[in-house]
């Protein structure tokens, strides 16, 4: 094999073994984070809400001190570069020293790195602030040596009392804050810088406060936006001050927060601030050849809330107090007993008005020989604390961890669980792990001696809240694609899951959040919960219009869905309606269909529901839609629809009556097809049909029945009349005019003189409604009759003379 492939296969199984390190479950197997050449020391940590953990240490591998940094995943899978990734330097010199470092996330997954460089190898007490900020990929993003924060050369008489932090304030903004402590006039002055996230400077140094002693402490309260300091005094010992986020102090007079009755020098072991944002202290305060431990709780104005002095934990010979926070106002705290071997680390829970309520030994030493009391404190989230100690062994030490609850029984065995595979221990840090129980975090090796001198390596391991190594394999938790991804504030729906993997617990729920518009789920809303696997859910009235996402949690064990679901909160879609026909004949049933309301029920403009509205119609009638869901508002109108009827205006009519052997003529209108039918079978498809030689048995009722173009029908009927009149209008030497008339009827007629003429006039129904009696004048002869207030209709003329009898058919129109 060349040698260039060969190089190749070891930096692939290189690679490859520290991808599959990891937190396994019960494997007690040390993780190693660096296992370069010689030394690596000084290791600082942070983590971050998604369990990814970030280290930074001093590394001598090259023969100076360079700064490294680390990240493992939320598995203990290292991220970055194999054996850490160099960030930048310390000192051109191998030597053993400590300089302030930090490290930060940076909330995308990667961090903010700050440390004292040390420009001059034969001046180690100047230094310099430099920060790096290292991408989630693992990028360099402020050049190969990170970026020089301040011009001024920092001067360091003990590290111990630097004051020095990097806090993200978000939005682009980093704050720094430091101390300059000027050798020539002995003042100790602290600043404050800001930057953007490229490291430029954004805000330049501005003073917090100057004094003329060293050992002050400065912490930035960023839930509450504000700083506090503990500032060294000659007469009061520390005095407590407070400044908002311009550096303007907020206490007008620094306030002395205890009285040091032993007139002694106080240690501050410990500088928090608890959840409310007030300060929690931890000082040794040493008198001679005693030392003494107090714990103290300051709120922002500087008042005492654990008695006026604080609370006295321990004996004359006490050492390194640690304290964390509880959520019921008190803490628990750990210290060290140094004058006796038999007792030497304690615990004691301290309640809100600084009474100790409980006391105890963390272990009862088991061994003849010295143990080692790191005195590592932190919280399980639970209002509980782990801690750790060196048991010695018969080479070496046993690094072991207990985890106390808030009552102070132990969550572990007695003896705490231990790490053995090593002899030497060095740099040892507990991390709290956001999800339950604790990263172990130290430097080892497996020297026959105390291991100084020697290599040093870096490692981690987990253990879970009950003391079991490595993390715990979830269940697997997997949203199913939802029927609708689009809802109404207010609207109820259904989200379900399937499981994978192990059980979930017996006591398990299923939680359904909702991010913000930004796909945030820091301020999640809980939409609903449910034992089982589909979950009924409610969106409420207050949620904005938007796009948001959804992801399951359950509760035993906390798991999160491994994929969010994004859905729209929108207003309710107004329908679109259809008709199966736009025009039809009155009482013929039109069918209408709402599409577009799937999750809720359609009401048409006549308040009936459904997706679908059946209605027969005696009108031309214009609909409309709305939806509703369930807890939403009513959408928009739809659109409207024109449903017009048509209706056959049918008419019937004759020219009657009509006399024997006269021809009748019908008449209709109203339409495009005509069908009639009548007496004597009559039928015809005419409009306007005429029917030739009237007999009596052709008198009745005509019906037409009449087709329009919508192929709608209509009928419509007409009585005619026949008279069964002999001789009509034979005679030709009688005559009437006008015909139609209006006004007057002329009536002409011959006869003999003196002879007597009857002239009438009668209506349809056979009544005499006008009657002249007269004698002849002889020969041809007129008369005229009024006809103007009859009326309108047809008449008939009769004429009687001692002859004949003549009848004439008249029209009067009027």
């Amino acid at each position: 094999m060349k040698l260039k492939q060969l190089f190749g296969l070891v930096v692939f199984l290189l690679s490859f073994q520290s991808g599959i390190a990891q937190w396994k479950l019960n494997d007690t197997t040390p993780v190693p984070v660096c296992a370069a050449p010689d030394f690596q020391a000084a290791v600082l940590y942070s983590i971050d809400e998604d369990g990814n953990s970030y280290y930074v240490w001093s590394d001598y591998r090259k023969g100076v001190i360079e700064l490294y940094v680390q990240k493992f995943n939320e598995k203990g899978i290292a991220q970055w570069e194999k054996d850490g990734l160099r960030i930048g330097k310390v000192i051109d010199q191998y030597a053993i020293i400590y300089t302030q470092r930090l490290i930060k996330p940076d909330g995308k997954g990667g961090a903010f790195v700050a440390w004292h460089l040390l420009p001059d190898p034969n001046n180690q007490g100047h230094r310099q602030f430099f920060a790096q900020h290292v991408s989630k990929d693992g990028s360099l993003s402020w050049g190969s040596e990170g970026v020089k924060v301040s011009d001024r050369e920092l001067t360091t008489v003990d590290p111990y009392d630097d004051v020095f932090d990097l806090i993200d304030l978000k939005n682009d903004k980093l704050l720094v804050f430091f101390n300059h402590y000027n050798t020539e006039t002995a003042t100790n002055t602290v600043y404050t810088k800001k930057l953007d996230y490229s490291g430029k400077i954004i805000e330049e140094e501005k003073k917090l406060f100057e004094n003329n002693r060293l050992e002050d402490k400065v912490i930035y309260d960023e839930k509450n936006s504000r700083f506090l300091a503990l500032i060294k005094d000659n007469q009061a010992d520390y005095l407590f001050q407070t400044f908002d986020a311009n550096n303007t102090p907020l206490i007008p007079t620094p306030k002395a927060i205890y009285q040091n009755q032993f007139s002694g020098n106080s240690r501050i072991d410990l500088f928090k601030t608890d959840a409310e944002g007030n300060a929690v202290i931890g000082r040794t305060l040493t008198v001679d050849d005693r030392k003494f431990v107090y714990a103290h709780k300051v709120d922002i104005t500087g008042a005492s809330k654990w008695g006026n002095n604080g609370v006295n934990m321990g004996s004359e010979h006490t050492f390194d107090i640690q304290v964390v926070p509880t959520s019921d106002g008190g803490g628990i705290a750990t210290w060290l007993e140094t004058a006796d071997r038999l007792r030497p680390f304690q615990i004691a829970k301290i309640i809100a008005d600084g009474t100790i309520i409980w006391k105890k030994d963390a272990f009862v030493p088991r061994s003849d020989k010295p143990y080692r009391l790191p005195n590592k404190l932190v919280p399980d989230g639970k209002d509980g604390v782990y801690t750790l100690w060196l048991k010695p062994k018969d080479i070496g030490y046993e690094l072991t961890v207990q985890h106390f609850d808030n009552n102070g029984m132990h969550r572990f065995v007695d003896e705490g669980i231990s790490i053995k595979d090593f002899t030497f221990y060095s740099d040892y840090r507990l991390i709290p792990y956001p999800k339950g129980g604790v990263i172990v975090f130290w430097g080892a090796n497996k020297e026959l001696e105390d291991g100084r001198g020697g290599t040093v390596d870096l490692y981690t391991n987990y253990l879970t809240e009950n003391g079991r190594f490595g993390l715990d394999e979830p269940p697997v938790l997997e949203i199913n694609p939802l029927a609708l991804n689009s809802f109404c504030a207010g609207q109820t729906f259904s989200v379900s899951v399937n499981t994978s993997g192990p059980n979930f617990n017996l006591d398990n729920s299923f939680k359904v959040l909702l991010s913000d518009k930004n796909g945030n789920f820091d301020n999640a809303i809980e939409l609903g919960k449910d034992t089982r696997k589909t979950i009924n859910v409610k969106t409420t009235q207050a949620i904005e219009n938007g796009n948001y996402r959804i992801k399951v949690v359950s509760t035993s064990p906390v798991v999160e869905s491994k994929n969010v679901v994004e859905v729209k909160i929108a207003e309710v879609t107004a329908p679109l309606i259809t008709a199966d026909k736009m025009i039809a004949c009155v009482g013929e049933t039109f069918t209408l269909t709402g599409l577009g309301c799937e999750n809720g029920s359609v009401k048409w403009s006549n308040n009936k529901e459904g997706k679908t509205l059946a209605v027969a119609l005696e009108n031309t009638t214009t609909f409309s839609a709305t939806c509703i869901i369930e807890g939403c508002k009513t959408s928009s109108s739809s659109n409207e629809l024109l449903l017009q009827t048509s209706k056959v205006a049918a008419t019937a009519s004759n020219g009657g009556p009509f006399n024997v052997g006269e021809s009748i003529k019908l008449t209709s209108t109203g339409g495009v097809k005509y069908t009639w039918s009548g007496p004597e079978s009559f039928t015809s498809s005419e409009q306007n049909p005429t029917i030739a030689g009237a007999t009596l048995n052709m008198g009745g009722i005509y019906t037409v029945v009449v087709t329009d173009n919508n192929n709608c029908t209509g009928q419509a009927q007409t009585t005619v009349q026949i008279n069964n009149i002999l001789a009509l209008e034979e005679e030709v030497n009688i005559r009437t005019f006008p015909n139609p008339t209006s006004h007057e009827i002329i009536v002409e007629f011959y006869a003999q003189v003196n002879n007597p003429v009857n002239v009438s006039l009668i209506n349809m129904q056979g009544m005499i409604v006008g009657e002249r009696k007269l004698k002849a004048t002889g020969g041809y002869q007129q008369e005229v009759l009024d006809i103007r207030y009859f009326s309108r209709g047809q008449y008939l003329v009769k004429v009687i003379t001692p002859k004949r009898e003549v009848i004439k058919k008249v029209i009067i129109e009027n």
